[in-house]
C-alpha cells in the first residue's frame, strides 16, 4: 500500500481466487474517497452514527470520510503497518488488534465494508464472529456489513493448500469459502481463507445467533449491505 505514497499510483495488486475470479486492482483503488466510493459504501456511511468502529479499516478511507463528518471513529486493523499508514493519512484513532478477540467500549455503529465479513474465512468463523460481535456494540447499536454472493467456478486450489490437486471447492462445501492469494510485483503472499456469504445464509446465521437482521441496500450481482442489531 505504500506504493501510492511513493508515487507508483499505477501499481497493480493481483488477487488469485480458488473461485476462479482472478482480478487486478489499481493500488489507488484502496485510497479512494468521496464520489469515488461505491454506492453501497456511500449509503453505509450515511447510516453510520454515534461513535463508530471501522473494523478491517484497511488504509482508512471510510474512517477519514466519517472523521470529516465529525464522528468519533476508531480504525481497527490486524496489521500494524496498516495502522501506521492510517495515522500517516490523518486517522486520529488507529488500533492494531485481532478483531476476533478484541473488545473495546460499546460502539453505536460497527462498520465492515469491502466484503467486510471476508476475514472470518468460513461459515464456522462467521458463527463465532456473530457470537463475539455483541461485545462491540452499545445498547441499540448497529452492525453494517457488505458482502456479495460467490458464484464459484471449480478450479485447482492455490499452492500450499492440502489437496491442492483436487477441484476446488470440494464437493459438498459451501461455495463461498474461498482461498485467496495476493501478490504485488514480485511479492507473493501466503494463501488465506476469505468468506463470500450470500444474503440468505447470512440472515439465517444471524437469526440463529440472536440478531435482528435485514437488508439495507441491494446492488448488482448479488451484492448487498446488511444491517444487524440486537433485540
Amino acid at each position: 500500500m505504500s506504493a501510492v505514497h511513493e508515487g507508483r499510483i499505477d501499481s497493480q495488486l493481483r488477487l488469485r481466487s480458488s473461485l476462479g475470479e482472478d482480478e487486478d486492482f489499481p493500488v489507488e483503488f484502496f485510497f479512494r474517497s468521496g464520489e469515488d466510493f461505491l454506492s453501497f459504501e456511500r449509503y453505509a456511511l450515511d447510516l453510520a452514527c454515534g461513535n463508530v468502529l471501522d473494523l478491517g479499516a484497511g488504509v482508512g478511507p471510510h474512517t477519514l470520510a466519517l472523521q470529516e463528518r465529525g464522528l468519533d471513529v476508531i480504525a481497527l486493523e490486524i496489521d500494524g503497518r496498516l495502522s501506521d499508514l492510517q495515522r500517516g493519512r490523518g486517522v486520529r484513532r488507529a488500533v492494531t488488534a485481532d478483531f476476533r478477540f478484541w473488545s473495546g467500549p460499546g460502539f453505536d455503529t460497527v462498520l465492515m465494508l469491502m466484503n467486510g465479513l471476508g476475514p472470518v474465512g468460513t461459515l464456522r468463523g462467521l458463527a463465532r464472529f456473530l457470537e463475539h460481535a455483541p461485545r462491540l456494540l452499545s445498547p441499540g447499536g448497529q452492525l453494517l456489513v457488505d458482502a456479495a454472493e460467490a458464484i464459484p467456478e471449480p478450479v485447482g486450489a492455490p499452492p500450499d493448500v492440502a489437496g491442492s490437486d483436487s477441484p476446488w471447492p470440494p464437493a459438498g462445501e459451501y461455495g463461498g469459502q474461498a482461498w485467496i492469494e495476493l501478490s504485488f510485483e514480485d511479492l507473493v503472499g501466503r494463501p488465506f481463507r476469505e468468506l463470500y456469504v450470500d444474503l440468505e445464509t447470512l440472515l439465517r446465521y444471524a437469526t440463529d445467533a440472536g440478531w435482528r437482521a435485514g437488508i439495507a441496500f441491494e446492488g448488482e450481482q448479488g451484492a448487498y449491505l446488511a444491517r444487524l442489531t440486537r433485540p
